[in-house]
């Protein structure tokens, strides 16, 4: 899909308390615009209340779903609050649509329907949230920093996705079944095979969080690489250098076995320094209004640096696992052959 540029001013402190936001989140600002611009265009809607307070009045409320993070906080707290709005948003649409569906609709598809929304997803999703309570409870919470966050965080973002995914279903599933309510549900299909895919769904997550209750602190060196590079991309805006960075990223994730060490050691006292700086020159001049492509070029080279040590690194892991495990087969056959165990080797 082609990409375009997309420009435009804002205050400078909206700007700011975004940026920080979105770091917190592990977001770019270019990914959450994108994000609020696919559910605008998808739902035809903006996707959050707006409203204007009385005159004279204070300003309304925010919801829990909007509460902003408390300055200071360290990031379990909010991830705690975010698998817990997810897991929240989950029960609340199953609920809605289980309740919606008529009794008068009959055939197997609602009553696959049915039985997805009453029990099987309703588990899935009880089993889920009892997860992550657990992961904020007694001795857990006090190890969270001493695990793999970034694997908790592909296990909130597959959460994500099935809450969107149920959200959707629920606003053009109920309206159907209202303006249908006495029929064959042969036409449902559709809407339990989005729902069965949704149950696979939770299917996968769960071995996602038995890798992150697994892991430890051994990937500290990952996190701290992952951490700088995001930090330095927050100011960004330059689409396909966000994209470079990303795949950066899945990068230091993919070799995350071979960067321990010194490798790691070298990317963020050498390697990230000079990254850090020329995202700075590229943040500024898209700030500034300057052109923006020799910078851009520049943080290019640099990614591209990067992810060569990166791979390199990853090989000569592998190579060098090869060669020893290669030295313990060619040391078994003499072993073997010295005891007379086998014949014919020299």
């Amino acid at each position: 899909m082609a990409q375009v540029m997309v420009n435009f001013r804002m205050d400078e402190d909206i700007k700011k308390n975004m940026e920080q936001a979105c770091r917190e989140m592990g977001l770019s600002m270019t990914t959450a615009f994108t994000i609020f611009a696919t559910k605008v265009g998808k739902e035809k809607r903006i996707p959050f209340e707006v409203t204007a307070a009385p005159q004279g009045g204070s300003p309304r409320r925010l919801r829990s779903s909007e509460a902003r993070p408390v300055p200071g906080q360290g990031p379990a707290p909010q991830r705690q609050e975010r698998l817990e709005r997810l897991c929240a948003e989950i029960r609340r649409s199953l609920t809605s649509i289980h309740i919606a569906i008529p009794a008068s609709i009959t055939g197997l598809p609602m009553e696959r329907i049915r039985l997805l929304c009453g029990d099987e997803l309703k588990d899935k999703a009880a089993e889920a949230s009892s997860a992550c309570k657990a992961l904020f409870s007694g001795k857990s919470a006090g190890s969270l920093e001493q695990r793999d966050l970034t694997i908790l965080d592909s296990y909130t973002d597959g959460l994500a996705s099935i809450a969107e995914e149920l959200r959707d279903v629920e606003r053009v599933l109920i309206p159907a079944m209202k303006s249908c309510p006495e029929a064959d549900s042969a036409g449902f299909a559709p809407y339990e095979q989005r729902l069965a895919a949704v149950s696979q769904s939770f299917d996968g997550l769960a071995p996602v969080m038995r890798r992150f209750l697994s892991s430890s602190a051994c990937d500290s060196g990952v996190q701290g690489v992952i951490t700088r590079i995001r930090r330095a991309a927050a100011p960004v805006e330059t689409p396909y250098v966000l994209t470079a960075l990303e795949s950066l990223e899945a990068l230091v994730l993919r070799h995350r076995g071979s960067l321990e060490g010194q490798t790691a050691a070298r990317l963020e006292s050498d390697y990230l320094q000079t990254l850090e700086l020329t995202l700075g020159e590229l943040a500024q001049a898209e700030r500034e209004g300057w052109d923006t492509g020799e910078k851009a070029a520049l943080c290019l080279r640099v990614v591209n640096v990067l992810s060569q040590v990166i791979t390199d690194a990853g090989q000569f892991r592998q190579e060098w696992g090869r060669r020893s495990l290669e030295a313990e087969v060619e040391a078994l056959e003499r072993l073997a052959a010295m005891r007379g165990d086998i014949t014919g080797m020299t």
